[in-house]
């Protein structure tokens, strides 16, 4: 039990570190805004697509896991990321009534923002420290759980912050780490993987895909200092950020890792995902759309930064109740 603790806590210190290296580089005018557009697209459409590809392929085609390679188990995965993102935004829906928030005052921006964790960059570096064991899967159970997450928020969670689906179209959703997992799967469960995944691609993909979460969590850390600015700090929106995203989503993700008979893989994932804070997109999708950035801004980085005391509270919970979580 001490020791989930301690590694909980070691686990997520490279995230805090990557978010305070983007802080101060903003802060000191090293990274200015107008480097994060090519910069992230440059770690979205290929390093991130060449992580997601290099774990799958890994882990269903190279080692050929017979658990993971299955299209149920797939199916379960990617079922259970909608699941998750559907339960944190009903906890954030239910806060915001307490609030009496209304649409115009930021009612639809907490609800996406409190309710969408962070369960990409934020998770990534937690496994690799967490599971280490050779041939442990979990880094590929994630990417294939996450495609799930991302329909959510790129067809349901775009709907919610602009009030319709006249926004939503068909390049929402054709994304680059979107088309990675569909593009690994087919290759994998037709068998071309075996031509497609061999020394040369792995390590090429594993190199480029080595930059993304870095990369990404240094420019999440940018935001954050842009996003901090010129607004005034609602400690009720506070408070009910965290209550949601850290208190209320969590317990609803771990009863329904607990109830589902879901393999315990994808159970691991979703203890994981249950202590995540707020994820970035919500409030690019608020100034995009409409929304109130600054509402989803506090609620970004109040859960995260509460998240290093809450997250090691969660996943022992998890680690006790729901699964092992620990190899």
């Amino acid at each position: 039990m001490g020791d989930l603790i301690l590694n909980s806590f070691i686990s997520t210190l490279p995230v805090f570190i990557f978010f305070a290296i983007g802080f101060w580089l903003r802060h000191k005018g090293s990274l200015q805004s107008h480097h994060d557009a090519p910069i992230m697209q440059l770690a979205m459409d290929l390093g991130y697509p060449c992580l997601i590809f290099y774990n799958i392929m890994k882990y269903m085609v190279v080692e050929a896991d017979p658990t993971v390679q299955s299209v149920s188990f797939t199916v379960q995965a990617m079922a259970c990321g909608f699941l998750e993102i559907f339960l944190g935004v009903l906890a954030a829906w239910l806060v915001a009534r307490f609030l009496r928030l209304r649409i115009g005052t930021g009612l639809r921006t907490f609800t996406l923002t409190a309710g969408v964790q962070n369960y990409a960059f934020f998770v990534i570096p937690i496994i690799q420290m967490l599971f280490t064991a050779p041939g442990d899967p979990t880094m590929g159970v994630l990417f294939v759980h996450n495609m799930g997450c991302e329909l959510f928020v790129w067809s349901i969670g775009v709907i919610l912050i602009c009030g319709g689906a006249r926004s939503l179209g068909l390049s929402s959703l054709l994304r680059g780490p979107l088309l990675a997992v569909c593009v690994s799967l087919a290759l994998a469960w037709s068998g071309l993987g075996a031509y497609v995944a061999v020394p040369p691609v792995m390590k090429a993909a594993e190199m480029i895909g080595a930059v993304a979460t870095p990369v990404c969590l240094i420019l999440f850390g940018c935001s954050m200092y842009d996003l901090s600015r010129h607004f005034s700090w609602q400690p009720r929106m506070l408070l009910s950020g965290m209550l949601a995203r850290l208190a209320l989503a969590p317990a609803l993700i771990l009863l329904c890792a607990w109830l589902l008979p879901v393999d315990p893989l994808i159970k691991r994932i979703m203890v994981l995902q249950s202590a995540i804070p707020s994820a970035v997109v919500p409030v690019i999708l608020a100034k995009r759309f409409g929304g109130i950035p600054e509402v989803g801004t506090q609620v970004l980085l109040a859960t995260t930064v509460c998240s290093f005391v809450t997250l090691p509270i969660w996943l022992l919970l998890g680690n006790t109740f729901v699964v092992p979580i620990m190899p």
